[in-house]
């Protein structure tokens, strides 16, 4: 009997430090069902976080909301520089081609997609203008707006050639909106931003 009783001691102390062994590497595993061991990741959350800061960012652009034909049409009319274009353009994606030149100041392109009711002005005078006078507060509405929740037209603002897009953005439960007018020349949608230069008189 004592030789039982001298076996299961020994049993219950191999088994408990068996347990005890591998009671300090239950985080660092996982038993699934099939009783499979699967080791958890040991990528601490200051690693994930200089991972991410060593990556390089991509600016962003405003193009990127382009469907990949109306991209590559931009680049058309970037190289060489011929208007037509942008025919295919939706108000909303010539509203896009804006603020993209507006938050890079691209006079360039700015000038051949403002509306001309007859005084638009000659390139070298705009440009002049659109630096002093309207630049500064275009760059900010593109930059404050790059992270849009929507764009889209305004239906009640609806004529014949002329409208208006709204677009939004949120961050918590503010919301701000800017809506930009825009009018049809030459079957191109075009800003109206003749108001935002100063007056002449």
């Amino acid at each position: 009997m004592n030789k039982t009783i001298l076996l299961s001691l020994v049993t219950i102390a191999s088994f408990s430090l068996l347990t005890g062994c591998f009671a300090n590497n239950i985080d660092a595993v996982k038993v699934t069902q099939n009783a499979v061991v699967t080791p958890q990741s040991t990528t601490t959350k200051e690693a994930v976080i200089a991972n991410n800061a060593a990556e390089p960012k991509r600016p962003f652009s405003y193009l990127e909301q382009l469907p990949e034909e109306r991209l590559r049409e931009y680049e058309l009319f970037v190289s060489d520089k011929d208007i037509r274009h942008f025919q295919k353009f939706s108000p909303e994606e010539m509203l896009l081609v804006y603020l993209q030149a507006a938050a890079m100041g691209d006079v360039g392109i700015i000038y051949p997609i403002t509306y001309d009711d007859g005084s638009l002005p000659e390139p070298d005078i705009f440009r002049t203008k659109y630096y002093k006078e309207v630049m500064n507060n275009e760059m900010v509405i593109a930059l404050d707006y790059r992270y849009f929740d929507s764009i889209k037209v305004n239906e009640d603002t609806i004529k014949e050639n002329e409208l208006a897009v709204v677009i939004t953005a949120s961050i918590g439960s503010f919301t701000s909106s800017v809506a930009y007018g825009l009018k049809k020349e030459d079957e191109i949608w075009k800003v109206d931003i003749d108001h935002l230069f100063e007056s002449d008189n």
